[in-house]
């Protein structure tokens, strides 16, 4: 294996030179819980064992309604989904139960593309209310990053998910960039493991580095996208989470220290923390956030912000890495002007950024700890 792995290197990147600029690499797994049941064991810790050997992550884009599903309510495979995020890696929402209620279809779910039928915004409230208190009584989680059943959504979809404090979508078409307003795409990449065999599995990872590569160097990231493991027979048999070790392996051999794996999450905030003020349009009067003082400082400083009305927001603290090092403050607020001290204890020497979020807006600023 290390000879065969030797080559595909070898016949794919030789002539090349290595890549000058680290990149991000996020590995989305999506329907991981399958209507079938009979598949068993029902787990996701061998692929996650897998990837985590090879010092990578995953967004698991959940569908809700499967939690409380018959195969599932053995709460074995939502346990697994809460220590998961204690590791380090993503659950993102994948929309709600991933059945269309216009044409009762499971290819979509927020918006009919059998009938080309909008759903009402009401309609689509209730999805994904539904969806977030689901994730939130059975994981205790409320994810930031959506992904739509079958990558379809329309501007109802977008105006609902900034309504309800989501700030990355994971869909197709326009990627690095805002989609509307406040909204955050990063989209997926390939997939190569949907049917994988074993007369596949050399020619399918061949082409994933081959388009790996050519990806990053354009957009210095790549999403891997994979479907539904339990019911997949390369799964059953070792097939996907060996390809996927093997693809990993590869990755970091060529790339070395300069491939950074992150959730989707993660790979947003790296791509937008240095902007001063993140957003499509212009900022509503009245809302503004003020460099913090004392800055540089320690241990604390104070952090004022200007609201134009009353609303939810969010105030937090990341490290240059994009990692939220602290949540300063969160919660519904009235108009006007709020201050924060933000105590920095156990945080290292170093360049930091606040972001203030509102279901409109976002801003951030730089602040440094001198220790």
């Amino acid at each position: 294996m290390k000879n065969k792995l030797f080559l595909l290197f070898f016949l794919l990147f030789a002539g090349y030179g290595l890549p000058q600029d680290s990149i991000l690499f996020v590995i989305r797994v999506d329907d991981i819980l399958s209507r079938n049941v009979t598949t068993l064991p029902r787990s996701i810790k061998d692929f996650q064992l897998a990837v985590e050997q090879r010092n990578a992550k995953v967004t698991w884009a959940v569908i809700p309604h499967r939690l409380i599903e018959t195969q599932n309510q053995d709460g074995v495979v939502a346990q697994e989904l809460r220590e998961t995020v204690l590791n380090g890696h993503e659950i993102s929402m994948h929309g709600y139960n991933h059945i269309c209620s216009v044409c009762n279809q499971s290819s979509h779910e927020m918006f009919c593309t059998a009938n080309q039928q909008q759903i009402p915004y009401l309609q689509q409230l209730a999805i994904i209310d539904s969806g977030l208190q689901l994730l939130l009584d059975t994981l205790n989680i409320i994810p930031k990053t959506f992904v739509p059943p079958a990558h379809v959504a329309d501007t109802i979809t977008f105006r609902i998910l900034l309504e309800r404090g989501f700030d990355l979508l994971s869909s197709t078409g326009q990627t690095k960039s805002y989609i509307y307003k406040t909204l955050y795409n990063l989209a997926p990449n390939n997939e190569y493991t949907w049917q994988l065999t074993t007369a596949q599995y050399a020619s399918k990872l061949s082409s994933a580095l081959s388009n790996i590569r050519s990806t990053v160097a354009a957009n210095g990231y790549y999403c891997l996208l994979l479907h539904d493991p339990f019911i997949r027979q390369g799964y059953e048999n070792g097939l996907v989470i060996r390809w996927t070790g093997e693809l990993l392996d590869s990755l970091n051999a060529y790339y070395g220290g300069r491939i950074k794996y992150v959730t989707l999450q993660e790979a947003f905030m790296h791509f937008n923390l240095p902007t001063i003020v993140q957003e499509t349009g212009t900022v509503p009067s009245g809302f503004s956030l003020s460099q913090n003082y004392p800055n540089p400082f320690n241990p604390s400083t104070t952090i004022e912000f200007s609201l134009p009305q009353r609303e939810r927001v969010t105030l937090r603290v990341f490290n240059v890495m994009g990692e939220e090092a602290a949540r300063v403050a969160e919660g519904t607020m009235e108009e006007g002007r709020h201050s924060f001290v933000f105590d920095a204890k156990g945080l290292a020497s170093g360049i930091y950024f606040y972001r203030l979020e509102t279901g409109r807006s976002i801003i951030s600023r730089k602040m440094v700890i001198v220790k």
